[in-house]
């Protein structure tokens, strides 16, 4: 089961020490401390400091990091009690993409506030009692199509200067599950369509199952999967290396007219363990359809191979048909896998922190 997440907003306000004593703590530490207490998860919430000196791209960097994490969370705590332009805009967005937004303030609230809100208190206490009562949580639908949407939005676009094509989500379970057509690349001077909805299962699955997972956010000047010599597979080696991951999951799309609709290989220097693991994966998913046992995609194939001879860590590449990733036509379907995988990841991630113990 998914863990409900909350983004923090508003403005900072540091302890005053008064007669040698420290004051009480900021309201983003107590909301933290309280909210971890109960089972929630709070999505970074001091790391984003707001400076009236912050100038030039360092500023738009960080506005698209602060909604990059809005479309992650489950809701929004917004404190109005000093708010600024940034926790006003924060809150339209979060509105207007789904997210319930809890409000802290001084009664009567702005026509504005009230229209993009759907609770309002006048302390903090109150708001996160209200937030620990309500667990507010998406549905595996919601989430993937927030999840895609703001895919759809730059799926075209190339990264500003200085900003990765790539986005990497930590897990605590040692499985890297991978979407590197998430967003639309280019391979060999020409553009290919993404394959849709592989980023936002990618992410789903990453809050389901623990699992951390890396897909790409822009459009890739050259194919993840073709060419090794890019910063998203560079990351990848890195995750692989600092992170011990002992398992990788590539999600790749397959088109109208493949059958079967799902296609599971594997790849390892351990012939044996990688395909014992791609046989009880087809087995899981052997419930949706019969699994083809295929061959790597020679397009993915420098990838792959990458990952199991270069990192010597196991790879299995997961192929589906569209219509697993047509959440909104095709619900029952999407969610169906989703779970499957999420079962699967979670019983060998749990195996692989057991055989280092």
């Amino acid at each position: 089961m998914m863990t409900s997440s909350i983004y923090l907003t508003g403005s900072t306000i540091e302890p005053i020490e008064r007669l040698g004593q420290v004051s009480e703590p900021d309201w983003r530490t107590l909301a933290m401390t309280k909210l971890q207490r109960y089972g929630l998860k709070v999505l970074n919430p001091l790391e984003l400091t707001w400076s009236a000196v912050d100038q030039g791209s360092g500023l738009e960097q960080r506005v698209r990091h602060a909604l990059d994490l809005i479309n992650q969370c489950d809701a929004v705590l917004a404190n109005l009690v000093r708010a600024g332009y940034g926790t006003a805009m924060e809150i339209f967005y979060a509105y207007r993409h789904g997210k319930m937004v809890t409000v802290v303030g001084q009664s009567p609230f702005s026509p504005w506030v009230l229209s993009h809100s759907q609770a309002r208190f006048p302390d903090i206490d109150h708001a996160l009692n209200y937030l620990i009562g309500e667990q507010p949580q998406l549905d595996h639908i919601s989430l993937a199509l927030q999840h895609e949407s703001a895919f759809c939005e730059r799926y075209e676009q190339f990264p500003p200067d200085g900003e990765p094509d790539y986005q990497f989500l930590g897990g605590e379970l040692p499985v890297l599950i991978v979407a590197p057509h998430a967003t639309a690349f280019f391979r060999e001077g020409e553009f290919h369509e993404p394959d849709s909805l592989t980023g936002a299962m990618a992410a789903l699955l990453n809050r389901l199952s623990g699992c951390h997972a890396l897909m790409s956010s822009y459009c890739c000047v050259a194919d993840p999967c073709w060419h090794i010599e890019t910063p998203m597979v560079r990351t990848l080696a890195d995750i692989v290396k600092t992170g011990q991951i002992g398992l990788v999951l590539v999600l790749l799309g397959l088109s109208w007219h493949d059958s079967p609709g799902i296609h599971v290989s594997a790849q390892g220097l351990d012939e044996v363990s990688a395909e014992d693991l791609a046989c009880r994966l087809r087995l899981r998913l052997g419930a949706l359809e019969p699994v083809a046992v295929n061959q790597f995609d020679n397009l993915a194939l420098p990838l792959t191979r990458f990952i199991s001879e270069g990192l010597a860590v196991p790879v299995l590449s997961i192929k589906m048909h569209k219509r697993y990733r047509m959440p909104r036509l095709q619900p029952a379907l999407f969610s169906q896998i989703v779970e499957l995988l999420s079962d699967f990841i979670g019983e060998t991630g749990l195996e692989l922190l057991r055989s280092r113990c």
